[in-house]
């Protein structure tokens, strides 16, 4: 996924929401998209959870425990 952002990938996740929720997709076309949605979570979650471990070190820097 080049350029990739949070953003986008939540946007395309939608798109392909969307598109599934049409049920005009073929087999093929629906495996291709369920494929992609899957990487787009799998790169959400990595986001996430990166973002996450971020913050909780920055709040320990400044605040400590």
């Amino acid at each position: 996924m080049d350029k990739m952002t949070y953003t986008k990938a939540v946007a395309r996740l939608e798109e392909i929401m969307e598109t599934v929720q049409g049920g005009k997709l073929d087999v093929d076309e629906l495996s291709g998209l369920l494929k992609e949605a899957s990487e787009l979570v799998k790169f959400c979650r990595e986001k996430l959870y990166k973002v996450d471990e971020e913050v909780k070190a920055l709040i320990d820097d400044n605040f400590g425990e």
